[in-house]
């Protein structure tokens, strides 16, 4: 035999061996029945192993419509609870044949943590017969949530002041990420000088006060309790009492719009001084004007403390009719007002724009004292009512 033949060999006996080895490694028993896969490349699928000759060939050479396949391998989201009216329908997606198995991919991603339900019917498949060994099954099977550590915290909690009235009316926490959907008044504590939990401040309410992005909370206090000669005040009195020293705890297990919990537990500590009954007087404000020609700001600043949250809505300013298009900030624990114009100002009459709703701490508005309203008083109209005090930009 020449040197050629015995290479011809050689090759040959490669081949086969190549042959066998491939058949050995493809014919390694899987485990039968349902699993998630998720790979390094690519959307993650949910696949049945274990299907006979039959039912291969009866997959892999028909052309079965969505609805069909929904009957075979059905994939939908779990709902855990009372039982639905109509249960999830299924989730739409690509269904392939690979070997053994029937393999279903999502048209959009699975979300990790989120459970799904998978039912396979192997009845369902044209010409099947239904035996012990050729009955449904179901599994429930999920991809791991992603480990993130809790990041949201509480950033600011208005009055800014360390000293409040007694009358407070209500106090705004701000977050510095968008929370979820569950009230969050459950989460709210007020706790005395010896740490106890102070009963019923808050008002009651399954109401969300959120804004609109829910980064901003409002806790309103009690009303009932706050106004004088009301059941509840002449029950159980003011929840705050003046000289004594309150913390507000906002709870870490208060849930972010992610699901995680807040970052830590928050508090804020206060002291209670008298109650504030008199109304806004806006003869009070002090107005200084900028000049004309540059984008410097107008100040306002009040002789108390006003409405944090307010102060972004209730006060502008007008020219010749118009609204001035600004930014507003407010500082100075809320006794200063500050509006910086988008465009320099012109020299002229301009008007600062009050609305009847701008309150103080205690719900004290303009010419209407808290304590006085006996909550008839309510504008019929359609826009508050305004106050409009002028002022002039000189050059």
């Amino acid at each position: 035999m020449n040197i050629h033949v015995l290479r011809v060999a050689a090759l040959a006996t490669l081949v086969a061996c190549v042959a066998a080895c491939s058949r050995s490694v493809a014919s390694e028993p899987r485990t039968r029945g349902i699993h998630m896969t998720a790979p390094a490349k690519g959307p993650a699928y949910i696949e049945y192993v274990g299907l006979s000759d039959k039912e291969r060939d009866a997959l892999a050479t028909a052309h079965y419509s969505l609805r069909q396949w929904f009957e075979i391998l059905r994939v939908s989201v779990f709902r855990d609870g009372p039982p639905l009216i109509e249960p999830p329908g299924p989730i739409i997606g690509r269904y392939e044949v690979v070997d053994d198995t029937v393999r279903f991919t999502p048209a959009f991603p699975f979300d990790p943590g989120r459970t799904y339900k998978v039912l396979f019917d192997p009845t369902r498949i044209p010409g099947a017969s239904s035996t012990q060994s050729n009955q449904p099954i179901s599994a429930m099977v999920s991809l791991p949530r992603p480990t993130v550590a809790p990041s949201t915290v509480v950033a600011h909690v208005y009055p800014s002041g360390d000293v409040i009235p007694e009358n407070q009316l209500r106090m705004y926490i701000e977050f510095s990420a968008p929370m979820g959907r569950r009230s969050g008044i459950e989460y709210v504590a007020l706790l005395d000088e010896r740490g106890k939990e102070v009963e019923g401040p808050f008002l009651p309410l399954d109401y969300e006060f959120w804004n609109a992005d829910r980064t901003r909370f409002t806790v309103f206090f009690d009303p009932g309790r706050v106004k004088h000669d009301i059941l509840p005040n002449r029950q159980m009195g003011r929840a705050l009492e003046v000289g004594k020293t309150y913390t507000l705890l906002v709870r870490s297990e208060w849930q972010d719009a992610n699901g995680l919990p807040l970052k830590e537990s928050f508090r804020r500590m206060f002291r209670v001084g008298p109650p504030d009954t008199r109304p806004l007087d806006t003869a009070q404000w002090r107005i200084e004007p900028p000049k004309a020609g540059v984008q410097s700001a107008l100040v306002v600043t009040f002789p108390e403390p006003v409405d944090h949250g307010l102060l972004f809505r209730a006060l502008g300013v007008r020219r010749s009719g118009a609204v001035v298009d600004g930014d507003v900030t407010v500082g100075a624990n809320e006794t200063q007002w500050s509006f910086t114009p988008h465009a320099p100002w012109q020299a002229g009459k301009y008007d600062l724009l009050a609305l009847s709703i701008l309150e103080d701490r205690a719900g004290n508005q303009i010419g209407r004292a808290f304590e006085v309203d006996n909550f008839e008083t309510v504008d019929k109209g359609p826009d508050p009512r305004t106050v409009t005090l002028p002022f002039h930009v000189t050059r």
